[in-house]
């Protein structure tokens, strides 16, 4: 399962390569070597020191000492079956990956001594905030209600599919970005985009 929602990240080749090892399962084949944890590769930044290398090592712990130590979660590991039962029943499968993410929290040893709950409406400087349609981690909803949310934002709307442009570049959606760096400037009101890729656009490389 984690495989399938990773594979769902990167639009292009994720979904290319997600389709094809599904097919190979759904054959009775072993599906191509790979990523055999389905997680999204970032695109590399050709220039920059050490973006053309990969990673050594996983390096799972750094957003969970952000998550488990500013936000709230339960404390008893025993109570997450049960958080699992319910999510299946309202939201089916995947919603069991989704309920176990957070579960290290239960026994994290660290909490911030001062974690930021709120207000969030408050802040003095507009906020820019972009979703894309159709993403398989941050539901467009989530995303329309956070913006209303925070008050003083605008959201950009990205007509597309996988998780965030950064993993799924749209050029729309950095000139606006770009702007509001230097700026400080929002795009008009319901603003939408279009990620530059389109799923399936690339094969994924044929089995061996």
């Amino acid at each position: 399962m984690a495989a399938v929602v990773n594979g769902l990240y990167v639009v292009d080749p994720g979904w290319s390569e997600l389709a094809q090892n599904l097919q190979a399962l759904w054959e009775g084949r072993t599906p191509p070597r790979g990523d055999s944890d389905g997680a999204p590769r970032a695109p590399r930044l050709p220039g920059l020191p050490g973006t053309n290398r990969e990673p050594s090592y996983p390096e799972v712990e750094p957003p969970l000492a952000v998550e488990c130590s500013e936000s709230p979660n339960p404390r008893d590991p025993s109570l997450y079956p049960r958080f699992e039962r319910y999510a299946r029943a309202r939201s089916g499968d995947v919603a069991g990956y989704w309920t176990w993410l957070p579960e290290p929290c239960a026994t994290w040893p660290a909490r911030a001594a001062r974690p930021y709950t709120g207000p969030w409406n408050r802040s003095t400087v507009p906020v820019l905030t972009v979703n894309t349609t159709h993403d398989p981690a941050t539901p467009y909803p989530a995303g329309v209600a956070a913006t209303r949310h925070l008050g003083n934002a605008r959201l950009i709307t990205v007509r597309g599919y996988g998780h965030t442009t950064l993993l799924n570049p749209s050029t729309c959606v950095g000139r606006h970005e770009v702007r509001y760096v230097l700026t400080g400037a929002l795009p008009p009101r319901d603003t939408v985009c279009r990620q530059d890729a389109r799923p399936f656009t690339s094969s994924a490389p044929a089995p061996g």
